[in-house]
């Protein structure tokens, strides 16, 4: 008897170009794109001014490798490599972050998903500290976590199909996800984890770190002053550098469209203490926690009311 073509013939799927870039980053790169060996069909990166040993390992692993001077915009270098792609579908990862070798054949099914563009990974950003907002206790279930107390979740776009003209959107905390939405495309969210260690960047000290930061935050806002994410992303810039005044008004700018969430009007809290604002910061801190829990009643009715927020910040 002759078995049917479907139970014998071997499973197919998308093809997947591996693209990332990068900048000195020799002390990762072998362990990250080691966890992606056998999964990527093609690997580009792109290189923005990179003086070490990064181009010679990346080319040690087959990868195609483009150098594009930086310029303080990270969606450009990956847009480019995006348009190098040429598999059916893109896997973006950086160099800081693995994929677990367990997790490849899950990956390569999503390849075979119709009518899904993208598909969206949790990222695990470990983390000792569990007062991190957001934290989740390790439960040691995966062994890339081994030895980190927990993590902060956050979740993106990771994988999705090429060819579609996708481009990352932001000059920092740059999201393929806001060109999924705009073009109409349906994404999916997987159980995959992408594991995100806290690495460093070029730079060489705390104060460096936090300059380039805040040129990219400012950046961001004079690229589009009608981003309230790219305000919050300056404000918590500011607050970290020190400017804490300035951090206050972005903050503020961050959440003129209603969007009060406790972790924003928590670090308005901390900057409005620094420059001695403490009843401003007390009516916040009350404020944040009846956001927090709803339940809750409180003395003033006043503050369940959203709206009533800007004008205790702004009056004098």
């Amino acid at each position: 008897m002759l078995l049917k073509s479907w139970l014998w013939r071997p499973a197919c799927h998308g093809t997947i170009s591996i693209c990332m870039i990068m900048k000195n980053e020799e002390r990762l790169l072998s362990r990250c794109l080691e966890s992606v060996r056998g999964l990527a069909d093609e690997i580009i990166i792109v290189d923005t001014g990179s003086v070490d040993r990064s181009v010679e390992i990346a080319k040690s692993y087959g990868a195609r490798v483009l150098r594009d001077p930086w310029q303080d915009d990270f969606a450009r270098p990956r847009n480019i490599g995006l348009s190098l792609a040429k598999m059916d579908w893109i896997f973006v990862i950086d160099p800081d972050e693995v994929i677990a070798k367990r997790d490849h054949a899950k990956i390569r099914e999503l390849t075979n998903r119709h009518g899904v563009a993208c598909f969206q990974f949790d990222t695990r950003n470990y983390t000792q500290s569990s007062i991190q907002q957001g934290f989740i206790p390790n439960p040691g279930d995966y062994e890339e976590g081994k030895g980190w107390a927990g993590w902060a979740p956050s979740v993106k776009g990771r994988l999705f199909r090429s060819h579609l003209g996708l481009k990352f959107v932001g000059r920092w905390h740059e999201l393929i996800d806001y060109s999924v939405v705009r073009a109409g495309y349906i994404s999916s969210k997987t159980d995959i984890p992408v594991h995100h260690y806290a690495g460093e960047i070029c730079q060489s000290n705390v104060k460096e770190k936090q300059e380039f930061y805040l040129r990219i935050a400012e950046k961001k806002v004079q690229d589009d002053p009608s981003n309230d994410q790219a305000w919050w992303e300056l404000g918590v810039s500011e607050g970290i550098s020190g400017c804490h005044k300035r951090a206050v008004r972005s903050i503020c700018m961050s959440m003129r469209g209603g969007y009060y969430t406790p972790d924003r009007l928590f670090q308005l809290v901390f900057n409005l203490t620094r420059i001695g604002e403490t009843n401003k910061a007390r009516f916040v801190f009350e404020k944040a926690v009846c956001k927090l829990f709803p339940s809750l009643t409180h003395v003033d009715e006043g503050l369940r009311n959203f709206n009533a927020l800007s004008p205790h910040l702004h009056k004098k």
